[in-house]
């Protein structure tokens, strides 16, 4: 029971995915967008820290990082099955990011504090951020023999995403649903992809 886990975790993600979609079409104002609306001081420490943060999340960033973790598959580790699902995976989350946005076409928060355009929903940042470093954390771990920091690369690349996040809420570019919204259909996508590379080594 515990074995396929992963599928109930990804039907979690998905559902709640899709209950945020049913919930921005209807066009309400939605109550968690209410609550975690920030008053951001732009001279503050927290706002210089996560402004830096949020860069993490760009498509420059991601793109470059994942250049660099395919070119480390093929020709350090040489595990091309891993580099395959990496490359496919990413292509096809920012391929899903870009379709659905432009299927949702929600607009953004006004007063935005950082340069941002396009749609608002889902939240790139936080989706295919999710999936790039969960992924790199997932390659870590592999390397790592001691349980202790194993565990100490998964708590700080959890930590890592969700200060992502809370950067693009922040910085008033992203409501809170559009991120909760990238993170669970990241966490479908990252849990498929991670799954998809183990079944598939098994026939390797």
């Amino acid at each position: 029971m515990i074995k396929h886990s992963w599928i109930a975790a990804v039907l979690l993600c998905l559902m709640l995915f899709f209950l945020l979609v049913h919930e921005v079409r209807s066009e309400r104002i939605l109550a968690l967008d209410t609550y975690l609306a920030f008053k951001v001081d732009e001279h503050t420490f927290s706002f210089s820290f996560l402004k830096y943060i949020t860069l993490l999340g760009k498509s420059v960033v991601i793109g470059f990082g994942s250049i660099l973790i395919i070119l480390y598959l093929w020709i350090v580790k040489k595990d091309y099955l891993l580099m395959a699902v990496f490359s496919i995976g990413m292509g096809g989350v920012d391929l899903l990011k870009r379709t659905i946005k432009n299927q949702i076409q929600r607009q953004r928060p006004d007063d935005q504090l950082v340069e941002a355009s396009g749609f608002s929903f889902p939240s790139g940042h936080a989706m295919v951020g999710l999936v790039f470093f969960s992924i790199l954390a997932y390659l870590i771990i592999k390397e790592v023999k001691r349980n202790t920091l194993k565990w100490v690369v998964g708590i700080g690349f959890t930590f890592l995403i969700l200060l992502i996040g809370l950067s693009r809420i922040y910085m008033n570019v992203h409501f809170p649903t559009d991120v909760l919204a990238g993170y669970a259909l990241g966490g479908s996508f990252t849990i498929l992809l991670i799954n998809l590379y183990k079944v598939l080594g098994k026939f390797g």
